[in-house]
């Protein structure tokens, strides 16, 4: 019976038991492989050599050829850093001869090994090839070859530096850095990070492995790239599988060519925007129509009103066919959204306009897609939520979360003086006079522009 009949929980249980490693390279195998094998050829040819250390026999052989598939296939597991492989065999030599000394085996065998394992620990230098020495040394023992604490200098000390600086070259022909370089953390440094993981110490990052109990699996410097890395590929997965027509503020407030300036500073206020795109009586998609335009304009009828002597009739009313924009690209639904960051990045770009056909379907804001990277943050979740995100990826196979529509654009939020941070003074001042004389309702600050015209019993047209 395929598996995939089988029941959801069954399937899940039988999944870990299957294999947890990544495919690896045909380089990456023959590098670990070659490396290793050549390493050993090296140990067992001063094994077979020189007689004092063939008192050992093979189980020296045995015990280095488990280091150097450490050294050699994972040269970045901190089990395989220089001082967890010379310390951890050194201990492992030292603390079953102290054991022997007042427990004869066979209780000794136990004594040995687990002592060995906590002194390990103890020290930072956990080695897992590095418990094999211990259980030799007591079966030599009871095999009437007794082992002294000369044992863990010479072979076991001395061995292990050739496996290390062999290691180090070969790893290094490969373009591997090997002892890992540490983390590169300065308090100065932080305000100057980019993504989470880079803000994090190299405390905090070591805290974070214990946590989980991947301390002897993973260096923090690693798991530091390791996270960066997915945080910004996270983020280029998420703005390319995202289109516009997911974000989009639909059937967005418009104004007609021939709209007077006082019908633009009205909705301006009222929807707390600074842009409003122009169409004409089809629908079709004409320019934007900018607010520092519109107080441009609006601050030259104030200063001929203003004046002391004037002996003509006020100036007419400008319209919005003289200070809209036709200039703004527009694009399609269809398009995915991190296309756009590097035109929204610029301070001129307010809004993107939306078009199918040529007419005006919607428009994008910056603020909706920092909403969509905040939906999206492990902020807005739960730990528990995000685990049963990842439990729900493993059960359904799929590569991308589909996104998910989002009906509050944040097109007039976004252009908000407060939020933006760089309104010119001058700029904000006239808005407030603006606000005084022809506001005719209180700034809306969280409807969107197509709410914000239902509440008021208008078209969004």
């Amino acid at each position: 019976m395929p598996i995939s009949h089988l029941p959801k929980n069954v399937r899940r249980q039988l999944r870990r038991f299957g294999p947890s490693m990544g495919r690896r390279p045909a380089v990456d195998i023959l590098r670990g492989a070659v490396g290793a094998g050549v390493a050993i050829l090296v140990v067992t040819f001063i094994v077979a050599t020189l007689p004092h250390s063939r008192q050992a026999g093979i189980y020296l052989v045995s015990s280095f050829a488990s280091m150097a598939v450490l050294l050699f296939v994972l040269p970045n597991s901190p089990l395989a850093q220089p001082w967890s492989a010379m310390m951890g065999m050194m201990i492992s030599a030292v603390v079953p001869v102290a054991v022997l000394m007042v427990t004869p085996p066979p209780y000794a065998d136990g004594l040995a090994v687990g002592g060995s394992i906590a002194a390990m620990m103890a020290a930072r230098a956990l080695h897992p090839p590095a418990a094999g020495i211990a259980l030799l040394v007591v079966l030599e023992h009871e095999a009437g070859r007794r082992l002294g604490f000369d044992f863990a200098i010479f072979p076991i000390a001395v061995m292990t530096v050739l496996m290390i600086g062999f290691a180090m070259i070969w790893n290094r022909l490969f373009g591997i850095s090997y002892p890992t370089r540490p983390l590169a953390y300065s308090p100065a440094h932080v305000g100057r990070a980019r993504g989470p993981a880079r803000s994090l110490s190299q405390r905090d990052l070591s805290n974070l492995l214990v946590e989980f109990n991947q301390s002897a699996n993973m260096d923090p410097a690693d798991l530091a790239r390791l996270m960066a890395v997915a945080e910004h590929r996270a983020a280029e997965s998420l703005l390319a599988d995202t289109h516009v027509r997911d974000l989009m503020t639909q059937n967005p407030v418009t104004v007609s060519p021939e709209a007077p300036l006082s019908e633009i500073v009205r909705k301006m206020t009222a929807l707390n925007v600074h842009t409003l795109p122009v169409v004409d009586n089809s629908g079709y998609y004409l320019g934007v129509v900018d607010q520092h335009d519109a107080l441009e304009e609006l601050f030259k009828e104030f200063d001929i009103l203003r004046r002391p002597l004037r002996f003509r009739a006020a100036p007419p009313e400008a319209e919005v066919r003289a200070i809209f924009h036709t200039d703004i690209e527009t694009v399609e639904g269809d398009t995915p959204v991190g296309e756009l960051l590097e035109r929204l990045a610029r301070r001129e770009a307010r809004v993107v306009p939306v078009t199918e056909s040529g007419r005006l379907v919607g428009i994008l804001t910056r603020t909706d897609i920092m909403a969509l990277l905040l939906e999206h943050s492990p902020a807005a979740h739960s730990e528990a939520e995000l685990d049963e995100e990842v439990y729900d990826d493993e059960e359904d196979d799929t590569s991308a979360e589909e996104p998910s529509s989002k009906s509050t654009p944040a097109a007039s939020a976004e252009d908000t003086p407060a939020r933006a941070g760089n309104t010119d003074p001058e700029e904000a001042e006239l808005a407030a006079e603006l606000h005084q004389s022809t506001a005719r309702r209180p700034p809306v600050f969280e409807d969107t522009q197509h709410d914000t015209a239902e509440s008021r019993g208008e078209s969004p047209k």
